[in-house]
């Protein structure tokens, strides 16, 4: 049961004094200066997090490398239960201050564990809790985007513990929301208590991010509707980089989450690039800021750009680095146009082959990604796609003279991939096929393009040769035998 109890500097929770600062504290030195000593900041620190003497503060935003820094309640958790911070702290100072600013999940989370550290301190240590700081940890190092069982997260309550989040985030973060953000964590905390005792609901997670944009290099521009399940959503779905549309403010402004939910995307999906560009365009200064993973618009002033202007200035950057990339990257360049809930199988095997991927999930994407990147070596793709058909995909392609060989993914070999032999595909496989049948086929593919190249080359020498020759009189018959594009091999691959 939560007990709180305000008083002059702020509400008593536990063992801590929860004050709610109006602004964040801009380093070190002011959280030093402003608050007293044995103080504890949540998230509300604009430095790096650490431990200072008599101060500590839990955070993974500035200055950090966001993969390998645990979320603020993990912080505290390791400092309660191994560190015996609490333990000690609270022989010189009762209650602890702990220094807030917003109440997300990861704050509520710290919160309850410095409020309640005895719990932490018995020899079991609360698996269930434990479970609970485990996964937020893991939520949290990846700005929301780690790959989540859904039905897991709401088995295990998790889903329900930060429902009284959803109404801060919807209402944004705003001047004066000190009993909004106070409320938020005491509700939070009664519902961590109530998991213990073995009374906590359950919450389905029924948030339809929308999509808003669809960019051929691998990101997307989304409205999170309000609802922080939004990213858990799209990450289930296979989507890894985001920008994020997280509120529009009643100032007619907006707040943005930028997103990098794979570590390994920094040569592609540049945040710190981008971040950049978009402060360029702002009207008022430190607008954006944040990590290496993870930075986003000012949560109480917000930014003055649409989604489509962030689209504008993120498309030709974006771009440029998938080129670049492509360029240094040993291995073909390959367009997958699938469904995202049918292409991870596929990513997987040819991530293992060694290809560089591109995702869409329509004939319109597919054509744009063909059109902005010369260097695609091929293209797998369902024999359906929300906007179209395979065939409808191959008769623009040959439209547009393009030779990029397009392999159709079939859930079932029933027979049918004749008719798609015939459309113009390069090969019909079957949906699910392992790692070596993608590596011979992406060899295939390759031999195919390097035999189109060489008599290219052949056809270029050969018309120089003759060139010449009539200028100096002698006739020449020299000509190139066999299709200019190369021969098209075309058999199904089960």
């Amino acid at each position: 049961m939560v007990n709180s109890m305000p008083n002059e500097k702020g509400v008593r929770l536990g063992n801590i004094e929860l004050r709610v600062r109006s602004k964040r504290f801009e380093n070190w030195s002011a959280f030093e200066r402003e608050a007293p000593e044995y103080s504890i900041a949540l998230e509300v620190l604009d430095d790096v997090p650490g431990h200072r003497g008599h101060y500590v503060s839990f955070d993974h935003h500035e200055g950090v490398i966001r993969e390998v820094t645990m979320s603020a309640a993990m912080q505290a958790y390791i400092a309660v239960r191994q560190g015996r911070l609490m333990e000690r702290w609270l022989r010189h100072r009762n209650p602890i201050p702990v220094y807030v600013w917003n109440a997300d999940q990861d704050v509520c989370l710290a919160a309850f564990v410095l409020a309640y550290h005895e719990l932490l301190e018995r020899a079991e240590g609360m698996p269930k809790l434990r479970w609970i700081v485990q996964y937020n940890n893991k939520i949290d190092i990846c700005g929301g985007m780690y790959p989540v069982n859904l039905e897991e997260l709401e088995k295990n309550h998790f889903t329900w513990i930060f429902e009284p989040f959803n109404e801060q985030r919807k209402a944004g973060k705003t001047a004066g929301d000190a009993a909004l953000v106070t409320r938020t964590i005491e509700q939070v905390c009664e519902r961590l208590f109530d998991m213990m005792s073995n009374r906590a609901g359950r919450l389905p997670i029924t948030v339809r991010p929308e999509i808003l944009f669809k960019s051929p290099h691998d990101y997307v521009i989304v409205d999170e509707k309000g609802d922080p399940n939004s990213r858990l959503v799209l990450a289930s779905e296979g989507y890894r980089n985001l920008i994020s549309l997280i509120s529009r403010r009643p100032n007619g402004r907006y707040t943005y989450s930028v997103i990098r939910g794979c570590p390994y995307d920094e040569d592609t999906f540049q945040v710190d690039k981008l971040i950049a560009a978009f402060q360029a365009a702002e009207d008022e200064p430190n607008v954006w800021g944040g990590s290496n993973l993870a930075a986003g618009s000012d949560s109480l002033n917000g930014s003055r750009l649409t989604w489509q202007e962030l689209r504008d200035i993120a498309e030709p950057i974006v771009s440029e680095a998938f080129r670049k990339s492509a360029v240094r990257a040993a291995g073909p360049a390959v367009l997958v146009a699938m469904p995202p809930e049918s292409r991870n199988s596929l990513l997987s095997a040819l991530d293992a082959a060694g290809a560089r991927t591109i995702c869409v999930d329509s004939c319109c994407d597919a054509l744009k990604a063909v059109d902005s990147d010369r260097d695609i070596a091929a293209i797998f793709a369902s024999p359906a796609l929300p906007d179209g058909h395979c065939e409808g995909l191959l008769d623009k392609l040959r439209e547009r003279a393009s030779s990029t060989p397009v392999i159709v993914c079939s859930q079932a070999m029933d027979g049918g991939w004749v008719d798609l032999l015939e459309a113009g595909a390069f090969r019909v496989m079957a949906e699910k096929c392992e790692m070596q049948q993608i590596r011979s086929l992406l060899d295939s593919v390759l031999e195919n393009q390097q035999i189109g190249r060489e008599e290219n080359e052949y056809e270029t020498v050969s018309c120089l040769a003759q060139s010449n020759d009539c200028e100096e009189g002698t006739p020449t018959t020299a000509d190139a035998d066999g299709d200019r594009n190369g021969s098209r091999t075309t058999r199904a691959l089960a």
